[in-house]
């Protein structure tokens, strides 16, 4: 993502863009929703070939057919393609993600509220940056995973002390 590509707040500077470098296509997520699909989808075939419904009954089995299968395979397989089309920007203020299969949405999050990021090492020197706060836009499969860390790490605690009150003045000098 160029800084040419997102709309910048007035005076806001960009620190680093990427974009996924590895693109999981099952994640930790998977590990139950996966099988739930794929329990799901057994039960709506057994309905649909040993019941032979009609009319609404068939209308119900299809609909939990395809909820299992997206379960399954589906949430999976349009993450993964999302990866595909997925741009990442770090500014002095915000994180921001562009992000979608068919229609791009842009999701910000901003540095001052955000706690120092959780790294998730990947394969192939990638890592996912998750952040406490709910909400907040996560980073996954990005390169060189140490450096932009310490990059955010930095943008945040940077973007907090601008923020942050003044000091009071205890020098002790009073104006008379």
């Amino acid at each position: 993502m160029s800084a040419g590509e997102i709309d910048l707040l007035p005076g806001e500077r960009v620190l680093w863009a990427g974009e996924p470098v590895q693109r999981p296509f099952y994640v930790a997520a998977d590990g139950v929703i996966a099988p739930a699909g794929l329990v799901v989808t057994a039960a709506a075939l057994w309905f649909l070939l040993s019941q032979e419904p009609e009319g609404a009954g068939m209308l119900a089995g299809l609909v939990v057919l395809a909820a299992g299968l997206y379960g399954a395979v589906g949430r999976s397989a349009v993450r993964y393609l999302a990866l595909g089309r997925t741009t990442y920007a770090v500014t002095d203020t915000r994180i921001i993600a562009r992000s979608g299969l068919f229609r791009q949405k842009e999701r910000a999050s901003e540095l001052a509220g955000l706690s120092a990021p959780v790294l998730k090492p990947g394969r192939s020197s990638t890592g996912t940056f998750a952040f406490p706060e709910p909400g907040s836009v996560t980073l996954m499969g990005v390169g060189e995973p140490k450096r932009v860390r310490d990059l955010l790490t930095k943008a945040i605690d940077e973007a907090k002390s601008r923020q942050a009150p003044p000091e009071p003045d205890t020098s002790g000098t009073s104006a008379a």
